[in-house]
């Protein structure tokens, strides 16, 4: 009796227990929820409700989005909400970035397998181990072996699948990827051959059976109530996950620590190409911080972002083909078209020797079919942040500090009002543009995760090996990403074509981004304190001053009287070269012939270049050139500032060339100072420097010689090259279309009256009045069409003053510079037949239209 009471005191004791946990929580779910409050999304169940649906989960929450774009799940202490809308995850990951964070929820479920990784930390943590895999990720070398071991491993796939092929042996896709891209993820992480994809690899095996365990049981938590009560008594799942970890830690340590001998006994001298011994490298610099729980922490994220998310992509992408076989002949004709194979090929090394960087960019439909892939099929269908404070999304629901915000990607790929009636379609052609691929918003396609910062495209340092050709370089890389990013020492510098960034920046945030130490350290020999190299209260005294001196009726008289009589005697020379059939360099005549113009407006001063009389003149101008050459050659040049302490190389030819400049300028602004001084330049103060030298009578100490010298210089390198340079390729595009050319030359004939056979320049010239020129319509369009495809300046940039989020929602943090590509822009914004030479697109009925965006 005695037996039989303890056995019923004991199991209504368990079950008064499991009632009070349960109405416990039960409390702790519905209590402070504001479940019936409209400011809040509805109520779809609780987060428990979800293991009812697990083996369907993501297309249970398309269902439920379809219906309802923001819902809420209701768990222990907070809520969940998940949404489709793409106006809530750009405030997640970009207006209110810092505002959420992984947070706790999240942290200790995923803590245990992936330690403090980049995959369960926030803050310090997650930026310094950010910063340091890009730089680490973007290095040529390593960039170099993952490259050659991704290619070696597809090789040896192709080989394994072959032979299975031949016998008709049936293989599981997805495992025989998994196997792939675990080698191929562990030579690069850790620089060992597992070859599991060959199956001689026991540990190799046991590893990956557990790294793949750890993971489904880690996922399980998020709808398992009582793990924490497992995990406390070693129970169940949680004891398999704690064996797993054992597993996976004893595998991955004893391997860091080999490493790390062989490193100290310097046996790796010629192999730090894998991740690992490239982190151990670094951790001598901080040993304590980067010991081996960090480092394990560290490589093991990067196998868990690399494996899973290759090998199920690739999974999802052979089954769409299968699936699709009108797609799958596409994608094998357009490998064979760029590759130039055959159908027999069956040298798969010649095959993928084949399979290069210029040749994968030329494969659109492929990227088009990987893209759709994992926009039906996200490598991570659902992730999300957890809220710091209190917040109001943007589809005006209410968020508590705590609750979590649940992006669903997977849904995200197959609703309607996102991509149109035929979201669940897999339809590569929506992500091609007259056949070239063409990006979505992040937050539209957010596959990816966290386009919180530009991709990365190397080093600035890149830009050394395409620098003959670094504008259509440009082009090509903003074909695929209007913003990129260069990594340079100390800082990131941004590419965009992005019309909003470039009007944030020059517009919207103008006072938060200036030239920057960077761009002045570079240019600041050359343009000393000039308007191009100066910012703030320097650059806006200068501006205003300018602003007023330019607007003056006299200067504009004067100038147009020097470019009238230029324009006159460059005329006179090229029909004399012509007369004779005399080759000339029309770029460098019209070189001579802008700096003649500018240095009569600039100084006053008859240089006559253009008819080589002057021999200072000659030998200024080639300073002057090389001059700004060399400045510029300092953007790729990583030892320019070695070489100027040193005054080797570049740097000495550099120091040359502006001695020689800054004696001539000097000369003659003391020249016309001491004219000036003694009264006989009274009805001779035209030009710019004599009124800039009465202007500084009022502030003889600012306005010095130096001032002046930087002043000048700045408008002649504003003035020379851009319009030499502009009038060049104008004359080069009439010459390759010659029906515009006569378009333009009858428009002049008609507007100012004049034959063919007109001889007298000056007298055609007296009739380029400005009345004349608002007429010359097309003459306008083909100058402005002339400037859209070659700017006088193709790349232009500020650096940032203060962290900031761009408009297309990529971060830049404080000393990043932001460059706007405006060569690439034009080639990329004008829609089909952009490289075309057609002023008639500025035109509107015969006039000029010139209303399009500011930013252009």
């Amino acid at each position: 009796m005695g037996i039989l009471f303890t056995i019923f005191t004991f199991t209504a004791t368990v079950l008064l227990l499991i009632i009070i946990a349960f109405l416990y929580l039960t409390f702790q779910i519905y209590s402070g929820k504001s479940i019936k409050n409209p400011d809040y999304p509805p109520v779809n169940g609780t987060i428990f409700s979800r293991i009812f649906y697990f083996n369907r989960l993501y297309d249970y929450q398309t269902d439920v989005a379809k219906k309802q774009k923001t819902f809420r799940l209701l768990g222990p202490g907070q809520s969940e909400l998940y949404t489709t809308d793409i106006r809530n995850i750009e405030h997640v990951l970009k207006t209110k970035f810092d505002n959420y964070t992984k947070g706790k929820y999240n942290q200790d479920i995923a803590t245990d397998l992936f330690g403090n990784g980049i995959f369960a930390v926030d803050g310090d943590k997650w930026r310094q181990q950010r910063k340091l895999a890009s730089f680490e990720f973007s290095t040529r070398i390593l960039r170099d072996f993952s490259c050659s071991v991704f290619r070696r491993n597809a090789a040896k796939l192709v080989r394994v699948i072959s032979e299975m092929a031949i016998v008709d042996q049936i293989f599981d896709m997805q495992d025989t990827l998994m196997r792939c891209t675990l080698d191929s993820i562990f030579k690069v992480g850790f620089g060992v051959e597992l070859n599991c994809l060959e199956g001689s690899s026991k540990e190799g095996t046991e590893f990956m059976k557990a790294f793949d365990d750890s993971n489904a049981l880690v996922y399980w938590r998020y709808v398992d109530p009582l793990w924490k009560l497992k995990r406390y008594f070693n129970i169940g799942s949680e004891a398999s996950l704690k064996k797993n970890i054992k597993i996976i830690d004893a595998f991955v340590t004893n391997l860091i620590r080999t490493k790390r001998k062989l490193l100290a006994e310097e046996r790796l001298c010629n192999d730090k190409e894998d991740i690992l011994s490239r982190f151990l490298v670094e951790s001598k610099k901080d040993p304590e911080e980067m010991n081996d729980k960090y480092l394990r922490d560290i490589i093991l994220n990067f196998m868990i972002a690399g494996k899973d998310t290759s090998a199920n992509t690739l999974s999802w992408f052979f089954y769409m083909l299968c699936k699709n076989p009108v797609i799958q002949e596409k994608v094998a004709q357009e490998v064979r078209d760029v590759t130039r194979s055959q159908d027999d090929v069956v040298n798969v090394e010649e095959f993928t020797a084949n399979i290069t960087d210029t040749t994968l960019e030329q494969m659109h439909y492929l990227h088009a079919a990987l893209t759709e892939t994992l926009r039906l099929y996200p490598a991570v269908p659902l992730d999300g942040r957890c809220a710091e404070v209190d917040d109001i999304l943007p589809d005006g629901f209410r968020m508590k500090k705590g609750d979590g915000l649940y992006y669903m990607a997977y849904a995200m790929g197959r609703m309607p009002y996102i991509w149109g009636e035929d979201a669940e379609d897999f339809r590569p052609e929506r992500w091609l543009n007259n056949g070239v691929f063409q990006p979505e918003s992040p937050f539209k396609f957010i596959a990816f995760h966290n386009p919180n910062y530009a991709p990365v495209n190397g080093t600035v340092f890149r830009q050394l090996f395409h620098f003959n050709r670094l504008y259509d370089y440009q082009t090509e890389v903003a074909r695929k990403q209007k913003t990129f990013r260069l990594l340079a020492p100390g800082q990131s510098e941004l590419y965009t074509t992005d019309i909003r960034n470039i009007e944030h920046v020059l517009k919207t945030k103008f006072d938060k981004y200036r030239k920057g130490k960077y761009d002045q350290d570079i240019v600041t020999d050359l343009f000393g304190n000039g308007i191009f190299a100066v910012d703030g209260d320097k650059w806006r005294q200068q501006r205003k001053l300018a602003s007023f001196t330019f607007s003056t009726r006299v200067l504009r008289d004067f100038s147009c009287s020097v470019f009238r009589r230029n324009a006159a005697k460059l005329v006179r020379n090229i029909t004399e070269m012509a007369i004779v059939d005399q080759i000339f360099d029309m770029q460098d005549t019209l070189m001579r012939c802008t700096l003649d113009s500018i240095f009569k407006v600039g100084f006053g001063v008859e240089l006559n270049c253009m008819e080589g009389s002057s021999k200072e003149g000659t030998e200024f101008m080639k300073a002057f050139d090389d001059s700004n050459a060399l400045v510029y050659w300092r953007y790729v040049d990583p030892l320019w500032k070695l070489k100027r302490y040193l005054n080797i190389g570049s740097e000495a030819s550099l120091t040359k060339n502006i001695k020689i400049i800054d004696a001539f300028v000097t000369n003659l602004i003391r020249t016309k100072r001491k004219l000036l001084a003694e009264e006989r330049l009274w009805n001779d103060k035209e030009d710019i420097l004599s009124r800039f030298l009465v202007e500084s009578r009022k502030d003889s100490e600012e306005m010095n010689d130096k001032y002046l010298r930087d002043v000048i210089l700045n408008f002649m390198i504003a003035g020379k090259d851009t319009s030499a340079n502009t009038l060049s390729w104008f004359f080069y595009m009439l010459c390759k279309n010659p029906l515009i050319q006569e378009k333009l030359a009858q428009e002049v004939r008609d507007v100012t009256s004049s034959q063919d056979d007109v001889v007298n320049v000056e007298e055609f010239i007296a009739n380029i009045t400005d009345t004349a020129l608002e007429q010359m319509h097309y003459l306008h369009a083909a100058l402005t069409e002339t400037l859209r495809l070659y700017p006088a300046v193709p790349v232009d940039g500020r650096c940032a003053e203060v962290d900031d989020i761009l408009p297309d929602g990529y971060r830049m943090k404080k000393g990043d510079g932001l460059y706007y590509m405006a060569y690439a822009w034009q080639m990329l914004t004008f829609g089909r037949g952009c490289r075309g030479f057609r002023p008639e697109r500025w035109l509107n009925n015969g006039f000029s239209s010139l209303n399009r965006h500011s930013s252009s």
